[in-house]
């Protein structure tokens, strides 16, 4: 990473990393991302609901929101995505000796009147250790068109969410959109205020979305059991064996066990499933002339 990536950062809590995904591995996941589409989206209409698919109804029907656990999908190609040297380098200089993934999600963001994500931040945690959300993008994500919104600096501790929604809408003082285009990746703190407007244009906008942190940070917090845990480590080990002694300490990787098939691997960490932590949001709905959907989309 460069020196101003990093430096913005820890400033202002997040930072964009651009062309970080290889064409290859972009092609690839585009491709899985419209196969899992089309998929949920015909479950749902035969009264069916695959493992990781969430299926929204609004005024244009049956849309897929999200689709977890994508390690179970393609195990493969998330291990080959965590090992490019974007995802490592970024892993090993913002989160540290130890590091882990700990979630992988595909988000899809549908044309309005998709749900709006209304400014929120990401996992509450102590901060004596880093906490990442990574974003992958699939799509373009232009300036004007639904893309993420960031009031910098906020990462450092939890705010009035509502409060703020209520005096400011989406024009928060300080606030900056965040564009981003297919195969870069965006980086924030965990803790930052963010959200996004509706997506004014036709067809689906999709991101992989990652969460690293330092394996200690989950055994100390006890967010997660010391076992689920200890899977991730596996699964980490399993990252690092894709070619990463150019970019991974060598003395890091006595922070990882021997990994076991990649199957097996795959089939305990569902079989031994825990929730995430979750995000921090307003505590009641707030809605304005402009806020979450702005005037001129009221009628769409």
């Amino acid at each position: 990473m460069e020196k101003n990536q990093i430096q913005q950062f820890h400033d202002e809590g997040y930072c964009l990393v651009e062309n970080g995904l290889p064409q290859s591995l972009l092609s690839r996941w585009q491709h899985l991302a419209q196969q899992l589409e089309e998929q949920a989206v015909n479950s749902h209409k035969n009264n069916q609901q695959p493992h990781g698919a969430a299926i929204v109804q609004d005024k244009a029907g049956p849309r897929l929101m999200r689709y977890d656990d994508i390690f179970a999908i393609d195990a493969e190609l998330v291990l080959e995505t965590l090992a490019t040297p974007a995802m490592l380098d970024l892993t090993k200089t913002l989160c540290g000796k130890g590091s882990v993934p700990v979630q992988m999600d595909i988000l899809y963001k549908q044309q309005h009147p998709h749900p709006v994500i209304k400014w929120h931040q990401g996992a509450q945690h102590s901060r004596d250790y880093p906490y990442l959300n990574v974003g992958i993008y699939l799509d373009d994500a232009p300036r004007g068109d639904g893309c993420l919104r960031y009031v910098p600096g906020t990462q450092h501790k939890l705010y009035d969410i509502e409060g703020l929604s209520k005096e400011h809408g989406w024009e928060i003082p300080g606030v900056v959109e965040q564009p981003a285009k297919a195969g870069d990746i965006l980086v924030q703190d965990m803790m930052i205020l963010h959200g996004s407007q509706p997506k004014r244009s036709p067809g689906v906008r999709r991101t992989i979305y990652i969460e690293l942190r330092p394996w200690q940070s989950i055994v100390e917090s006890k967010s997660q059991s010391d076992h689920w845990a200890e899977l991730r480590k596996q699964w980490m080990s399993l990252v690092l064996q894709k070619d990463a002694a150019a970019i991974w300490p060598q003395q890091w990787r006595e922070d990882y066990p021997d990994a076991p098939e990649v199957q097996l691997l795959v089939n305990e960490i569902l079989e031994r499933r825990e929730p995430p932590q979750p995000a921090v949001w307003g505590t009641f709905p707030v809605e304005s002339k402009d806020y979450p959907v702005p005037e001129d989309m009221l009628d769409w």
